[in-house]
């Protein structure tokens, strides 16, 4: 067991060190970014007062910031401007003709080095939210220097939360039982699984035979303890890692378990045997019959004798199984027929709705009448009324044209038209490879209705009806009819959008068809009518939106699916 650990845990170590190694070069790299910008250079040698020198230097700090979660600021000390640009809290700050931040470490030769984890500063500057006064980071400081010679240009600092090693850390040891130690060059702790060791020197006396042993990785046992380390380096750190199991929880881990596995083997093994023995006798063989009445079922036989003379719980399945087929059986014819009878109401219904019976022949009489008296203006719209009593007499449910749909539509207009002495616009804008496209009858005609009813403002000026249709692919295309009326009250439209969601759920039937007065939303044909129609007509293929538009009027958008399979009328 333990040489087993041991080993599981070097792998683990390994890819903690690993993963470890990949983020410290990747803050590395952040910290050279400043020599890849040159413009970032040459701010350098300008004050604060130059925008484009602080800028670039704000605009540099804020990307090394975002470049790597968990940075928590960034700090630049330009030394020949003496001047100060603190990034924190997504604000850059400055200062001028001030000093290098006092609590900063002395460098000397160095160009790179990481600071042990310490109470975080705000380097003088005053911050609009104070850090917490036991928040902790760890710290990159990088003296920027003129390349290729030595000479130092000012100093790059990166407040990193300890996250950076928490998130690695946690996952390579039990808190509970283990401990977890990342060890600085001096021996600071960067990471533990106690918080108050982190930055404080490490005073044990398993460090002394690391470092004394100079290897990069190995193990020990020492004190009851085993002890696995491995080095990191990278090229800003050279960090040990190390790891304390005690001896005395691989132990007894491993006798737990040896008993544990031993009695659940001998309990397993008494209960297969007994289970396969009885299963093979009372189980197996019903079963395997009634999977193949199940099979036959399946293949469609839905009047298989499914009787068994069986009185325990196998009889007992197979009578159940035979009730619920004979259920399903009368379920199924009776349900076919409902459905029939159902779809074939409605389809009437609602045809009924939008196809009333009007005077077509006395129409014709008036109209040949006024044209007697050269009173062309009357015959004209008696002809359109006639032609459009004529397009609502035609009952034979089944599609229309979109063009003759519209022609249906331009006739009713022309009487709006005498009716509110032109006091609106009609724009009609339709794509003319739409026009042959089958529609359900007078499904238009409702939503243009329903703007002189509800919406029209008879005192306004600017009133407008717009009708447009194009073609959005091969197989789908879209009408809008639009006005700028009163529009819904916003109350009334999101309960009506609710009933409308609720239709278009697959177990939802469409609302039978019902007299005026009944219309949930509205009266007449009413949108509840429309969605009806598009339902049955195209099978849930095809269906439509509507909504207010700013600052006033209403619209309505179809969309209809060309090679969804429409249902051909009341006869299917």
């Amino acid at each position: 067991m333990k040489e087993r650990a041991v080993v599981e845990n070097m792998n683990l170590l390994y890819q903690g060190r690993v993963n470890l190694e990949n983020d410290l070069e990747e803050l590395n790299r952040n910290s050279l970014t400043v020599y890849s910008d040159p413009e970032f250079f040459r701010s350098l040698h300008y004050s604060h007062q130059n925008i484009n020198a602080s800028g670039r230097q704000s605009a540099t700090l804020q990307s090394i910031h975002h470049a790597m979660s968990g940075t928590r600021q960034v700090y630049l000390y330009v030394d020949g401007q003496m001047e100060a640009t603190l990034f924190a809290q997504d604000i850059a700050r400055r200062t001028s003709d001030v000093e290098l931040y006092h609590e900063i470490p002395d460098l000397g030769e160095r160009a790179l080095y990481i600071q042990p984890p310490h109470p975080v500063h705000t380097y003088g500057f005053q911050l609009a939210y104070p850090y917490q006064s036991d928040r902790k980071v760890f710290t990159l400081y990088r003296a920027i220097q003129r390349v290729p010679d030595a000479e130092r240009l000012g100093l790059l600092a990166i407040d990193l939360d300890l996250t950076f090693f928490s998130r690695i850390g946690n996952q390579l040891f039990q808190p509970e039982h283990e401990r977890l130690y990342i060890l600085g060059e001096e021996g600071h702790v960067m990471f533990a699984g106690d918080d108050r060791l982190i930055g404080q020197p490490i005073q044990e006396d398993w460090y002394s035979r690391i470092k004394e042993s100079g290897e990069a990785s190995g193990h020990f046992e020492q004190g009851g303890n085993i002890y696995l380390y491995n080095t990191i380096h990278t090229a800003i750190s050279h960090w040990t890692m190390v790891k304390e199991i005690p001896s005395s929880y691989l132990l007894g881990s491993a006798e737990k378990a040896a008993f544990i596995n031993i009695l659940l083997l001998a309990v397993s093994l008494l209960v297969i045997i007994a289970a396969t023995v009885w299963i093979s006798i009372h189980i197996t063989a019903p079963i395997r019959e009634l999977v193949g009445l199940m099979s036959q079922v399946k293949s469609g036989r839905m009047t298989v004798d499914i009787s068994s003379e069986r009185k325990d719980e196998i009889g007992i399945l197979h009578r159940r199984f035979g009730s619920m087929m004979d259920t399903i059986n009368n379920l199924i014819l009776r349900e076919y027929k409902l459905k029939l009878a159902s779809r074939t109401n409605q389809l009437r219904a609602l045809q009924a709705q939008v196809n009333p019976h009007f005077m077509n022949n006395a129409l014709q009489t008036i109209g040949t009448l006024a044209l007697e008296h050269n009173m062309k203006r009357i015959y004209s719209l008696i002809s359109a009324l006639a032609r459009m009593m004529r397009y609502s007499m035609y009952n034979t449910g089944k599609p229309v044209p979109l063009a003759a749909e519209l022609d249906h539509i331009k006739d009713y207009i022309e009487l709006q038209k005498e009716r509110f002495e032109n006091q609106f616009d009609f724009r009609y804008d339709v794509d003319e490879s739409t026009l042959p496209v089958a529609i359900p009858k007078m499904l238009i005609h409702p939503l243009v209705e329903n703007y002189f009813k509800h919406g029209m403002n008879p005192l306004a000026e600017d009133n407008y009806l717009s009708i447009r249709s194009r073609r959005v692919s091969a197989d789908i295309i879209q009408i809008i009819v639009e006005d700028n009326g009163s529009g819904m009250p916003e109350d009334k439209l999101a309960a009506l959008k609710e009933h409308m969601l609720r239709m278009e759920q697959p177990e939802q039937e469409p609302l039978p068809a019902s007299a005026e007065d009944e219309q949930p939303f509205g009266s007449g044909i009413g949108l509840v009518n429309i969605m009806t129609r598009l339902k049955l007509y195209y099978r849930g293929k095809s269906n439509f939106s509507m909504d207010n538009i700013q600052p006033h009027g209403f619209r309505v958008m179809l969309t209809i699916n060309v090679e969804g399979e429409p249902d051909e009328g009341v006869d299917r």
